[in-house]
């Protein structure tokens, strides 16, 4: 009977590190996801950047009002915000999970 009792918890310490495993697998998964959809929200922002400078130099030059061209820029920049904002929140609360 000693046999089956040590077998049984080969079983359940075999068992329990192979749930912790996939429960690491799964966190450092979703980190990765998070981390990347911030790097991507990153490179939006910073193409908006990019275009706000020409459009804006473009509209200068043509001597246009600019400011209906800097409020889209602004609104567009501040839901990106919003949303890295959102993530690195959400990534916290993973990382902190450990």
């Amino acid at each position: 009977m000693a046999f089956n009792d040590f077998l049984d918890k080969v079983k359940e310490t075999s068992s329990n590190a192979m749930d912790k495993a996939k429960d690491t697998t799964k966190r450092l998964a979703t980190v990765n996801d998070l981390k990347s959809k911030i790097r991507g929200y990153n490179n939006d922002k910073n193409k908006l950047f990019t275009q706000m400078g020409m459009d804006l130099y473009i509209a200068k030059k043509q001597e246009e009002d600019i400011e209906e061209t800097i409020d889209a820029f602004v609104s567009q920049i501040d839901t990106i915000n919003i949303r890295i904002k959102n993530l690195q929140e959400k990534l916290a609360l993973v990382e902190s999970e450990e």
